[in-house]
Formats: structure tokens, C-alpha cells, sequence
């Protein structure tokens, strides 16, 4: 009877566990200011996949080496949006910092100065973080770093399974 009973426990912990470990995270909704000052509203569910690429500035040096390839090869079929972490700028120099950037990117990048989308999205400090978020709003990919080959065809498979 003993053996029984520890046998259905275990079971059970292996269901509960693999449900728990399966389950995709869910993107959350957000809005953001750009480096123009125009507002950015991100809701989930959406029309199309969604890349999201976060960097502070360290981070940011790695952006280039995901961003041009997901470009080149999917252009209007995904929408990539940047977004900046900037949480360790002081108020002070906000609006340097936004002028730099400005200068430096005709495309928008939303500025998140307090650090909570970041923070909502796992973000790992100092490392381009790439998001692939399907039309559902689940997050199917998460990538850390600079890109290398076995990363971004990781990220093309999942892009090109999720078109389909």
C-alpha cells in the first residue's frame, strides 16, 4: 500500500511539474514613449508576430547582429520593435540620453526609463534580449547575446514555423 501511495505521488509531481514547465509566458501589454516622443501601444493578441529586442547600452552594441538579418529576410511579414532600457540614466540626463539616441536611429526606439517592462519581460542586464512573440501573445523564444549562426537559425525556425 506504502509503495502505491509514493508511487501515485510521484506521478503526480511529474504531471504537475511538466504542465508547469510547458507553459509558455504570456507577453504583456505595454505602452512606451520613443526617442521622438511618440507614445507606443503594444497589446496582445496581434495581427502578426512580434519580435521585441531589448538592450541597455552595453547590450545595445550586440542589436545590429540580430536585427539586420530579421529585417532582411522577413521585412513587413513581423514587426520588430526596440526597446531601451534605461532605468540606470538619471533624471538629470534623460533627455541627453534621448537626444543621443535620436541622433544615432531614424527608427523609434521605446524608452523605458523605469526599468518595468524590462523587468516584466525577464530582461538580463548588459546582453541583447530578442523575444519572439506569436499572434497569441506567447513569448516562443527568448535569445540572450550577441547573434551567432546557431542562434539566428533558431530564430528563423521558429519565425518561418510560426508564418505558417
Amino acid at each position: 500500500m506504502c509503495r502505491f501511495v509514493i508511487s501515485l505521488l510521484l506521478a503526480l509531481l511529474v504531471i504537475t511539474s511538466n504542465g508547469v514547465s510547458n507553459e509558455l509566458m504570456k507577453a504583456k501589454s505595454f505602452s512606451l514613449k520613443d526617442q521622438f516622443g511618440n507614445s507606443h501601444e503594444l497589446k496582445f493578441p496581434r495581427e502578426k508576430i512580434t519580435v521585441l529586442a531589448f538592450a541597455d547600452r552595453s547590450g545595445s552594441e550586440q542589436l545590429e547582429g540580430w536585427i539586420r538579418p530579421l529585417y532582411q529576410r522577413y521585412r513587413e511579414k513581423i514587426d520588430i520593435y526596440g526597446v531601451a532600457e534605461l532605468s540606470a540614466v538619471p533624471m538629470i540626463a534623460r533627455g541627453f540620453v534621448r537626444s543621443i539616441i535620436r541622433k544615432s536611429s531614424n527608427y523609434p526606439i521605446m524608452l523605458d526609463w523605469e526599468g518595468k517592462v524590462s523587468s516584466d519581460y525577464k530582461y538580463e542586464v548588459g546582453k541583447a534580449n530578442i523575444y519572439v512573440i506569436d499572434e497569441k501573445g506567447r513569448i516562443q523564444l527568448k535569445k540572450v547575446g550577441a547573434a551567432n549562426d546557431k542562434d539566428l537559425n533558431d530564430l528563423f525556425s521558429k519565425i518561418d514555423y510560426l508564418l505558417k
